[in-house]
């Protein structure tokens, strides 16, 4: 059975009812218990995870338009906004500044309208570009051919002030469809419109984080679609293709959408994990004299850092002499914090002893 959607504000679209009828319920029921299994911890750990997600959108939302950001700069920004906790004389940067505050507006504010105004604040807040007199209106909108989602080439044309403003009411009015299905739809739709001579992607990341926040009934981010999408942009960009040729039929786009968060959802439990251990390591050791090399790389082992620890990543990650590395992690191990694994040598190898 086809479910046709129509709404004089969206373009005419089809989906198999059915056929996401049992994964939206999986979407469902995960988003469900990752909730509740947040809402019985303490706030500190719901802050800390808070941070981690919101981290991790804003460095892959920035990934998939190729702009690599400093992973512990955007924590920064976003601990800083957040008042979770203040570091003195913080390192600035006024690009990963300018995402941070779109991100949160739309995630702390997700149940506001959608308008332009706010669409214009998030692309200059990314784009470093100083507002004007016309920020306000859709004029400043690239206007680009938009290729209409089930039509080909030769087929139907608008251009995108007229499709955004469609795309913008319909945001706003529509209430009749699950919010996870229309965060689905609102990101194909964005990014078929392409509005923005920059940016598109990172916007379409920060609306599904909106509507997404919607669906969860919270304005905290405790999973990552962007995380996801950014781990296999092949296969994003050609879904994304596949649906724009195919018969108004959007079934396809649908389920790659409720598996990324399902991935989404599950990396989100590891997350959980890392900050609770994270916690309890801290809760053991807070009395403990540790430099601030060592507060910053037991901070990345206790985030699941990747490949082994070993003096020399040490010392790349503490931008210290490979001596001074090891010193630090003689102390650590003479503290029973850290212990060398089986290699020896040049190849010695470092993890955390039991706490």
């Amino acid at each position: 059975m086809y479910f046709v959607y129509k709404n004089k504000n969206c373009p005419v679209i089809i989906w198999d009812n059915e056929a996401l009828l049992n994964p939206l319920a999986d979407v469902r029921y995960r988003q469900g218990r990752l909730i509740g299994t947040i809402e019985s911890l303490a706030v500190d750990l719901q802050n800390e995870a808070v941070l981690e997600t919101l981290t991790m959108d804003i460095v892959k939302c920035a990934e998939i338009e190729n702009i690599l950001l400093d992973e512990e700069t955007v924590r920064i920004s976003i601990a800083s906004k957040l008042d979770i906790y203040k570091k003195k004389n913080p390192k600035k940067n006024e690009q990963i500044d300018g995402i941070t505050k779109a991100m949160l507006d739309a995630v702390l504010n997700c149940n506001m309208p959608l308008t332009d105004e706010r669409l214009f604040f998030w692309h200059d807040a990314m784009i470093q570009k100083e507002k004007n007199n016309n920020t306000g209106k859709l004029t400043k909108i690239k206007k680009v051919v938009y290729k209409a989602i089930g039509k080909n080439a030769t087929g139907f044309r608008m251009q995108a002030n007229k499709e955004m403003y469609s795309f913008i009411n319909w945001i706003n009015t529509e209430n009749n469809l699950d919010s996870v299905i229309k965060a689905a739809i609102a990101h194909l739709w964005f990014v078929a419109i392409q509005p923005f001579d920059c940016g598109n992607a990172l916007i379409a990341g920060i609306i599904t984080n909106m509507l997404l926040a919607r669906s969860d009934d919270t304005s905290c981010r405790f999973y990552s679609m962007p995380a996801q999408i950014a781990s296999d942009l092949k296969q994003y960009h050609s879904v994304l293709q596949k649906t724009q040729n195919e018969n108004f039929d959007v079934t396809g786009w649908m389920l790659w959408f409720f598996d990324c968060m399902q991935k989404a959802l599950k990396a989100a439990d590891i997350i959980l994990l890392n900050v609770m251990k994270k916690s309890e390591f801290w809760k053991i050791h807070n009395l403990t004299p540790l430099n601030n090399r060592q507060r910053l790389v037991i901070n990345k082992l206790l985030s699941e850092m990747d490949g082994k620890l070993q003096s020399s990543k040490w010392a790349q990650i503490a931008k210290c002499s490979s001596d001074t590395a090891l010193r630090d992690i003689k102390d650590l191990i003479k503290k029973g914090i850290l212990c060398r694994k089986s290699q020896g040598g040049r190849s010695t190898n470092y993890e955390f002893a039991e706490f």
